[in-house]
């Protein structure tokens, strides 16, 4: 079977470094020694944001508030999409520092195991991440970011590692709990561009996961035209027919539960065990943890 590679990107808020670990080990239960080919990865980029989100959140608390965790939730999330895509053209800023430790995971990856086909979960602002990454990868002439230039020099444009540092190697890419559309709302439709799926030597599908009482998460097919081609589909992690009244409000926690998404898990061993060339593998709901 073929062997592939599992790459997880955490996205806004207090973030531990093992922040996919539910997700990898629902896997591994639910795959068992089918599970040794499937190589994982993480890339964790929350340490670039925290001490400044910390500081200024002690700064704030010297004065009378209210709602302390939501706040904080609120000033870690926000800030986070928002310091991703400032200064991109600033050399060694947030936006840069981001991408390089994707690029450096991707490198570890290629030299340890080479172009293997790539899985990729990116969670929350996350998902702008990887966005922006694939897009200047894409663009001819990038001025910013880890591709500025055409990229670093000590690799060979159009040579079996640069495609896989540039993503090409990757055939499905899962976004969850997305909030494009809270970057993008004051914009025309024509002006809002998705990353190209299938040309640029790209040819992987894109499924987009968000759970209906997630207000940072949003479908994203409806965003623009080039986001309807390209989103192969917006899926709910929670259909109508499974909400009760106490659900029905918005919640903070649901924004996390991603990594422990029975619907999430499901899709994946399925898309996991096809591309890998095996039979479809099941993940039991009671083991959906």
């Amino acid at each position: 079977m073929q062997d592939i590679v599992l790459l997880a990107v955490h996205g806004m808020g207090p973030t531990s470094d093992n922040f996919a670990e539910p997700a990898f080990s629902a896997l591994r239960k639910a795959m068992g020694d089918a599970f040794s080919g499937v190589h994982t990865a993480s890339v964790y980029y929350q340490p670039i944001l925290n001490e400044n989100q910390e500081r200024l959140f002690d700064a704030m608390k010297k004065r009378e508030l209210d709602c302390h965790r939501a706040r904080k939730f609120l000033l870690q999330g926000l800030s986070t999409g928002s310091c991703l895509n400032r200064n991109i053209e600033e050399k060694g800023g947030v936006y840069q520092q981001a991408q390089e430790l994707l690029y450096s995971t991707l490198d570890t990856l290629f030299e340890t195991y080479g172009d293997l086909p790539v899985v990729l979960l990116s969670h929350s602002s996350g998902c702008d991440l990887v966005s922006n990454y694939i897009w200047d990868a894409q663009k001819p002439g990038c001025n910013h970011g880890v591709w500025r230039d055409g990229g670093p020099g000590n690799v060979h444009k159009g040579s079996k590692k640069d495609l896989f540092l540039r993503l090409k190697t990757l055939r499905h890419w899962y976004t969850l709990g997305a909030n494009k559309p809270l970057h993008t709302a004051g914009m025309s439709r024509d002006q809002i561009q998705s990353v190209k799926t299938s040309t640029c030597g790209y040819n992987f599908r894109w499924k987009n996961f968000y759970h209906p009482n997630d207000i940072f998460a949003w479908p994203l097919k409806p965003l623009s035209p080039s986001y309807n081609q390209s989103v192969y589909k917006d899926l709910e992690t929670v259909t109508l027919d499974q909400w009760t009244e106490s659900d029905a409000a918005w919640q903070l926690g649901v924004h996390n539960s991603y990594w422990t998404s029975e619907t999430v898990l499901q899709s994946l061993l399925e898309d996991i065990a096809v591309l890998r060339g095996g039979s479809r593998v099941e993940l039991a709901r009671a083991q959906a943890v």
